[in-house]
């Protein structure tokens, strides 16, 4: 999906899986069909618990996101979430990209894939510096 939007931006094949968001929305209810599972096996719901703690002010919030990364059912989840939520961002860049003619989008795409917000941002200057506007 990823590569069609950046080395293909205005391809019809493009146009013809990216644009609509049920690429999106599939992988979605598959990340929801891993919750369950992950929530429905033995020790399932321990990362609840320890979600609880990161929003806690009497405890160290990293210290929880830590004991999370190291409850395996919880990576096995959250991988996906972030993967899922970088191409709905990634989607969103490439649309408006089309929508106002931004050129150079291919760099911010990239990078949105692989660290995520950064990639919004430098999406944002591009807009800015081409004199695009700020994406609404």
């Amino acid at each position: 999906l990823w590569v069609l939007m950046v080395a293909a931006p205005r391809s019809s094949l493009t146009a013809r899986v990216m644009g609509p968001i049920a690429p999106v929305i599939a992988l979605s209810l598959a990340h929801l069909a891993i919750v369950l599972l992950a929530a429905s096996a033995p020790g399932g719901t321990e990362p609840v618990k320890i979600f609880a703690d990161v929003f806690d002010p009497a405890q160290n919030q990293l210290d929880g996101m830590v004991r999370l990364f190291e409850v395996r059912d919880f990576v096995a989840e959250d991988w996906p979430h972030v993967l899922i939520w970088d191409l709905f961002v990634g989607r969103a860049i490439w649309l408006d990209s089309l929508e106002r003619d931004v050129g150079f989008t291919w760099a911010s795409l990239l990078l949105t894939n692989g660290i995520g917000p950064p990639g919004l941002l430098l999406y944002v200057t591009i807009c800015l510096l081409s004199g695009r506007g700020v994406p609404s």
